[in-house]
């Protein structure tokens, strides 16, 4: 199973295991059923978008107050993916994941893209956004507002499932 694939099997797990029926999804919600608080923070550097936190018995994830509430979702879900996927030594008690910009020549790179392909999968998830699309068409604008996520980011998600194309754009 590719790493990506796996990204995606455990974003569904954690629905099935949130009990999770339609969209949207409540990822503050599962964030906090992993034990994680989920803070607003203004970060001193703009190209810090989002921390995870472990330390000793606090967990928590903070994203910059500056974002739109869909950014902040996308967020928290990127996070959430990092620990689930095992990016970073959570084992270490005192651990802190801060995600800002791409590097695209860092290896750790695919982590992130890992770490978006679960956030992807988190909110949109495919059995969900397949039965919509079939219902409701490419209407973006409405599914993006049904699944509390930008239509970039649903664009995305709807190009990687194969249930559109570049060319619906």
């Amino acid at each position: 199973m590719t790493r990506s694939t796996q990204a995606r099997v455990r974003a569904q797990a954690i629905l099935d295991m949130f009990h999770v029926r339609r969209p949207p999804v409540d990822v503050v919600r599962i964030a906090d059923g992993l034990g994680f608080e989920v803070h607003d923070f203004a970060f001193p550097d703009e190209s810090t978008s989002a921390v995870l936190i472990i330390d000793d018995d606090v967990r928590g994830i903070g994203v910059s107050e500056t974002f739109a509430p869909t950014r902040k979702r996308f967020s928290i879900a990127h996070e959430l993916g990092h620990y689930l996927l095992g990016h970073g030594d959570f084992a270490d008690s005192k651990k802190t994941f801060e995600d800002g910009t791409y590097n695209y020549l860092d290896p750790q790179n695919r982590q992130e893209s890992e770490a978006n392909e679960f956030a992807a999968e988190l909110l949109m998830p495919e059995k969900f956004l397949g039965r919509d699309v079939a219902e409701m068409g490419l209407d973006a604008r409405a599914l993006a507002k049904r699944y509390q996520v930008s239509e970039q980011a649903l664009w995305i998600q709807l190009i990687s499932l194969h249930l559109a194309s570049k060319d619906d754009t």
